[in-house]
């Protein structure tokens, strides 16, 4: 689902748009935008989609922000979650928001996010909250967007820790498996599972797609990683990659 223009959606803006105003209220800091790194669908492969069916994920574009050691990390990305999980659920004209509370744990918000109707429930709600003064509590009590709310100290994007999904076009020939994997040795980041389909009759000579879930692994490690794979001379295209959850 997107609007006639579907710009904002696809890109991953309008994500970004609703993480800065949720970040704002859930931890009392106001994050500018330029502060969130986003990516959106546009880009998207179905080959992608393909392989992380097969090994046991979807992808959900997810829009994150979490506080870790008084930093605040945030980001716009597709994300591969695994199939059974409740956000991977999520599907159609929905929109769900898992919050984790230290005290209450898990909790999930879930209900329809386009349609005339559920639209019109939300602008009206939004009405009457103005008419008996109950928007301007909220505002006050929270100073969301006040000209002198707090900063967030935010979390270098490079120092997250997560897992990854990584795709290559490679040379189908002895040896391109340890080259590959020797890079990411030497980055410290360690192989959850590997997919590499046979080519058809078996030829040798000919490029596959060799398909890697990571362990969880600094961001920054991840990236540096994926661009010494691109520069291997059995490397015929930029890699594709996107965070897993765990």
């Amino acid at each position: 689902y997107a609007e006639a223009d579907p710009t904002l959606d696809v890109n991953g803006a309008d994500a970004a748009h609703k993480l800065a105003i949720l970040a704002h209220i859930a931890f009392g800091v106001a994050v500018p935008l330029s502060a969130i790194e986003r990516r959106g669908i546009a880009d998207a492969d179905a080959l992608d989609v393909r392989f992380a069916g097969e090994l046991g994920y979807v992808i959900k574009l997810l829009a994150e922000a979490f506080l870790l050691d008084g930093q605040l990390a945030l980001h716009v990305s597709p994300v591969l979650l695994r199939r059974a999980a409740p956000l991977a659920q999520v599907r159609g004209a929905y929109n769900a928001i898992h919050v984790v509370g230290d005290a209450v744990g898990d909790t999930l918000f879930y209900g329809q996010g386009a349609g005339q109707m559920p639209t019109a429930s939300a602008v009206t709600a939004d009405l009457i909250d103005l008419a008996i003064g109950r928007s301007q509590r909220t505002f006050q009590t929270l100073r969301l967007w006040a000209p002198n709310g707090a900063r967030a100290q935010l979390r270098p994007p490079a120092s997250v820790r997560t897992r990854f999904y990584l795709r290559l076009l490679v040379d189908d020939r002895p040896g391109v498996l340890a080259e590959v994997t020797g890079v990411l040795a030497r980055h410290q980041i360690s192989i959850a599972s590997v997919i590499q389909h046979e080519t058809p009759d078996d030829t040798e000579g000919t490029r596959v797609q060799l398909v890697i879930m990571t362990h969880t692994a600094l961001t920054g490690a991840f990236r540096s990683a994926a661009a010494d794979m691109e520069r291997l001379g059995c490397v015929a295209a930029p890699a594709v990659y996107y965070p897993g959850a765990d």
